[in-house]
């Protein structure tokens, strides 16, 4: 464990109103979701505790609770491990974004107000200065912004919960998305033509750049699930990549 990571540990289990037990879930699900515990790492439940300050009673409990949500899978006499994401769960995930976004996308370009226009170019100019400035994870929410105001625009509560659903499987691979060189800058760019689009009330225009970039995002998700088979097999690493995109495409 990195001393980065500890600090950061350290700050998220400050005392709070909140009791015990919701705070040791809340704390570990974060620790899940941002990469701090990476798949298939080992959940000791008299480790957890003793980092959280708590006993092993309430780490117990978040674990259980989190392999109910499909972030941890226990193996009997092994103990808990982290869940991770399969190909198959990242493509099946943006097979849905894909048609929901791209339809939010078009409905957006004329729905969307000019005032949440301005407020969308604004976080999307702050995004590429911290972007330049080399800090990458503070540009996530206004990822995360853009996307949600899309899809507000269609004032379809059953879409928003329907996405709702995904938003812990998306946070993961967000959070990978900048291990590959160049994607970040890609996504900028690919959240401008979005937005442009939305500013030109082009619908076409803007579902089609939804959906090229939700496409572009789930090649890069698929790129890093296969970089170790790169590093210890070569070219097998890649044709395995060009084979699952000609099968998703």
């Amino acid at each position: 464990m990195t001393t980065k990571i500890a600090k950061s540990r350290k700050q998220a289990v400050a005392p709070s109103s909140k009791t015990r037990q919701v705070k040791t879930y809340e704390v570990i699900r974060k620790w899940i979701l941002d990469g701090d515990l990476v798949p298939n790492q080992p959940l000791s439940e008299y480790r957890l505790g003793a980092e959280l300050k708590v006993s092993r009673t309430p780490v117990r409990e978040a674990l259980q609770r989190l392999e109910h949500e499909g972030l941890v899978w226990s193996a009997l006499n092994r103990g808990a491990f982290v869940k991770g994401l399969s190909v198959a769960d990242i493509v099946e995930v943006y097979q849905v974004r894909e048609q929901l976004e791209g339809f939010a996308a078009s409905v957006a370009a004329s729905e969307m107000l000019e005032s949440v226009i301005e407020v969308l170019e604004g976080e999307l100019e702050r995004a590429e200065q911290l972007g330049a400035a080399g800090r990458v994870r503070e540009t996530f929410d206004s990822d995360v912004h853009l996307h949600k105001q899309l899809i507000k625009c269609t004032k379809n509560t059953r879409l928003e919960a329907i996405l709702a659903t995904l938003d812990d499987q998306v946070h993961r691979i967000r959070v990978l998305s900048p291990k590959i060189p160049g994607r970040f800058e890609a996504s900028l760019r690919e959240h401008r033509e979005i937005l442009n689009c939305v500013k030109r009330r082009d619908g076409e225009g803007a579902q089609r750049a939804m959906v090229q970039h939700l496409r572009a995002a789930r090649e890069n998700a698929i790129l890093i699930m296969m970089l170790p088979d790169d590093r210890q097999s070569g070219s097998n690493g890649q044709r395995r990549y060009e084979s699952i995109m000609r099968d998703t495409n």
